[in-house]
C-alpha cells in the first residue's frame, strides 16, 4: 500500500500528527485524516509513504522495524529534515 501524506496543508500536523501517522501504522485502514490526500494499493508487501511537508518531500518504504519506530513515536524519527 502506497500513502501520500501532506503535512503542509493538513491543519492538525503541526501538534498531532506524529500521534495520527502512529495510529495510522497500526491501523491503516481505519483512520481518515485531513493529511492522508491519497491510498493506492501499489501490489507491494511493506507500507510506502510519500510525505510532503512545505518543500521537503520523502518517500518511504518502511521495514517491519520502521513500522514500530512509527507505531510508537510517528514520522518524524524518520523524516531527514527532522535529524539533528
Amino acid at each position: 500500500m502506497k500513502v501520500y501524506i501532506n503535512r503542509t496543508s493538513c491543519p492538525l500536523c503541526d501538534s498531532y500528527c506524529d500521534r495520527h501517522a502512529a495510529k495510522f501504522v497500526r491501523f491503516p485502514l481505519s483512520e481518515d485524516r485531513p493529511c492522508i490526500t491519497a491510498i493506492e494499493d501499489d501490489g507491494q508487501p511493506l507500507l510506502t509513504l510519500v510525505v510532503r511537508d512545505g518543500e521537503n518531500e520523502a518517500t518511504l518504504t518502511l521495514t517491519d522495524e520502521q513500522r514500530q519506530v512509527v507505531a510508537i513515536e510517528g514520522l518524524t524519527p524518520l523524516l531527514s529534515w527532522y535529524q539533528h
